[in-house]
């Protein structure tokens, strides 16, 4: 994990108002969204047969949801002290389309050719995965901090590699068919969100440092243990060696 990569602020605005649908390369995906993920709860995956991808949707942490079955009834095992937080207080709901390595190339050849495979009616309408929504004149789709001057020459995945799509979605349905793309933003502020929880940077950086913390005390422990034990034998020996 990366805690302070370049343009972090900008990134985190900006997957926190998603608009139009953002492209990531897998190294983008695995260095931001960890700095966003306190933000957005993830719900459900869906995984298909014919397509190069899998979804996975996520919702506002914020929206909350009921609380789960107790672990365990025993009054002797120590409980976790949680407090319940109002639920609903936000409604955005993003998608997370991770397609796998070969799916750009797989898709256009099937878009240019007219067939679909993938088992979706309406897989390459506007707004579905594999269709960037922002493109540049030139037909390049834009960065995902891009504007009309800063635009990708070369899009995620065509080169092969893993890449990832996140839109704002209004529900889903069985297999991915029939959403829709959301209007609207958070009902609350991106220090908000941070103020309910912290991301997983922060979170694994903090754990290193207790880890450290706590191996501190230890050397410092016996380092004056073996202090101690050095000067009662240097006392015992002292007494031994008197006329």
């Amino acid at each position: 994990m990366i805690p302070e990569p370049p343009d972090l602020e900008a990134w985190r605005d900006r997957l926190f108002n998603v608009g139009e649908p953002i492209e990531l390369t897998e190294d983008e995906f695995q260095t931001y969204f960890p700095h966003v993920d306190n933000i957005y709860s993830h719900r459900s995956t869906q995984r298909y047969k014919r397509k190069p991808f899998v979804s996975h949707y996520w919702d506002c942490r914020l929206k909350g949801r009921p609380p789960g079955t107790p672990k365990s009834d025993d009054p002797n095992k120590k409980k976790r002290k949680r407090q319940a937080r109002e639920r609903d207080l936000c409604d955005v709901k993003i998608k997370i389309t991770e397609f796998f390595p070969g799916a750009r190339a797989l898709l256009a050849n099937e878009a240019e050719s007219g067939v679909d495979n993938t088992g979706s009616d309406n897989f390459f309408a506007s707004g579905q995965p594999g269709v960037p929504m922002q493109t540049h004149p030139n037909g390049q789709p834009f960065g995902p901090l891009g504007n009309g001057g800063n635009y990708r020459p070369d899009p995620p995945g065509s080169d092969g590699s893993r890449y990832y799509t996140i839109q704002r979605v209004n529900g889903n349905s069985q297999n991915g068919k029939g959403e829709i793309t959301a209007g609207g933003g958070h009902k609350h502020s991106l220090e908000d969100s941070d103020r309910v929880k912290k991301n997983s940077v922060q979170r694994h950086f903090l754990k290193e440092e207790k880890v450290k913390r706590k191996a501190q005390v230890w050397l410092e422990l016996a380092s004056e243990t073996y202090k101690q034990q050095d000067r009662y034998v240097c006392l015992q020996g002292a007494r031994h060696t008197l006329p």
